[in-house]
């Protein structure tokens, strides 16, 4: 099967409560690389990086289009995880090069907007939600990436590596398969 290249961002959005921002995603044409479909799952605010766009740009691009949030709402941290994955997004096999970077809400007010979602955002995207790390460990649906709750409560607590480390889904901890 050929894949698709594709680098892509994800941000991990902390408010000031020590809340994540997660969507909850349901697309029948994204699947696992050998075509498992495994209903609803929850990811990252994030996606796929524009031809031209730094990390940087992309997290501002992705926070805005998701969140409705603006560049001057956020402030951005380091880039603290990265992950390949193969996978069949809206059906096409994706070889996807992810990294993660830690963004924070300068304000309190957590208000969320899709008014800025994409079309495939629009079909796909159920819900965006802030959810506190005991709340991510009892969502009953699959969160992306696997490992998220291996590396999360140091994320949370401002505890970042000194450079991104590799957060591969087979070295998951307490993550669901």
């Amino acid at each position: 099967m050929d894949f698709v290249e594709r680098n892509s961002i994800r941000v991990i959005l902390i408010n000031d409560k020590k809340e994540l921002l997660l969507m909850c995603v349901e697309d029948k044409k994204t699947t696992s690389a050998d075509g498992t479909y495994s209903g609803p799952f929850w990811v990252l605010v994030g996606g796929g990086m524009e031809p031209g766009e730094d990390i940087k740009e992309a997290a501002f691009r992705e926070i805005h289009e998701e969140a409705g949030l603006a560049k001057e709402d956020v402030e951005l941290g380091p880039i603290v995880w990265h992950d390949e994955v193969h996978m069949v997004l809206a059906g096409t096999p994706t070889h996807i090069n992810e990294q993660y970077i830690v963004a924070k809400v300068k304000t309190n007010n957590n208000k969320i907007s899709n008014e800025n979602f994409t079309d495939w955002e629009k079909e796909v995207v159920r819900k965006v939600d802030w959810f506190s790390l005991e709340q991510i460990r009892n969502i009953p649906e699959i969160v992306y990436p696997l490992s998220l709750m291996d590396y999360l409560p140091d994320a949370l607590d401002g505890k970042y590596p000194e450079k991104p480390i590799n957060i591969n889904p087979s070295e998951v901890k307490h993550g669901r398969k």
